[in-house]
């Protein structure tokens, strides 16, 4: 896999063409989940993938703004920050999986649990979101193409909003970290919530440590979990294309009490480089 192509091509489907998987497909990433289920911390979280193609009551996701979907991958985490942001650590790397071998997804956030009920919930447990799957119409709705405008999808916000000097709080350019200026560009093109991204990163250069913090955008989504979900997918896009620039590293969670408070943004995990 070619990460930064992958993660280049891939865009959120919203029309698909109610296809069920190819059998030789739903077997290659179900592989694929199975040997991927372990993330940060070493939890593990157990994705499946759930077909609904004859049920009687199809769930509207996104106001119906979501057509031809009847192929879902959903797991549980516990119901705290760090299980949210390792689903969508582990989550994204099966949507890239899936884009490699062409195969269309959709993040949602927004959907009733209760409608999977193959999946059994623990207390204490949550979906905390959900991806849609399969393949894409050949060509492109006016739906798909006016709702990306509206979210402006294909907008991302610079460098000088996102990424900074640790010390000094300055914005960082791609010259001063060059070697990581690729793992940085691959975040600013993650996926989010509403397109609001919501990480900044902030890079230690006494100690070569990258500093992921979240800053909440929305309250809409803050409370339902959602920028964990994005924060996780960035962390994602950061490692895979770190590791594919030979870049290795290592994610650590230091003591909050050793990280600087900085205005209103809250600390999720290190990437310490080796």
């Amino acid at each position: 896999m070619n990460i930064i192509e992958t993660i280049k091509k891939r865009k959120s489907c919203r029309t698909f063409n109610q296809a069920e998987l190819k059998p030789a497909d739903k077997r290659d990433l179900e592989s694929y989940i199975s040997e991927n289920s372990k993330g940060l911390e070493n939890e593990v979280i157990n994705f499946r993938i759930i077909e609904k193609k004859y049920a009687e009551n199809q769930m509207i996701l996104s106001y119906g703004m979501i057509k031809g979907y009847n192929t879902y991958i959903l797991g549980t985490s516990k119901f705290s920050i760090d299980s949210r942001v390792n689903y969508g650590y582990l989550m994204e790397k099966v949507v890239l999986k899936a884009t490699e071998m062409n195969i269309s997804t959709c993040w949602v956030g927004f959907f009733d649990d209760t409608y999977f009920n193959e999946v059994s919930i623990e207390k204490g447990f949550e979906i905390p979101s959900i991806v849609t799957i399969g393949y894409s119409e050949d060509r492109k709705s006016y739906l798909d193409k006016y709702i990306r405008l509206s979210v402006s999808a294909s907008k991302r916000q610079g460098w000088g909003k996102m990424f900074f000097n640790y010390k000094m709080r300055t914005p960082l350019t791609t010259e001063y970290v060059k070697r990581y200026s690729d793992s940085l560009e691959m975040v600013r093109l993650a996926p989010s919530s509403g397109n609001t991204q919501p990480w900044r990163v902030f890079f230690d250069n006494t100690v070569n440590e990258f500093h992921f913090f979240k800053k909440p955008i929305s309250k809409r989504y803050e409370l339902r979990g959602l920028h964990d979900i994005d924060m996780g997918i960035a962390l994602t896009h950061f490692e895979l294309t770190s590791l594919q620039n030979g870049l290795s590293g290592s994610w650590v969670r230091h003591p909050k009490e050793n990280i600087n408070s900085i205005d209103d943004l809250q600390y999720i995990i290190t990437w310490k480089c080796e």
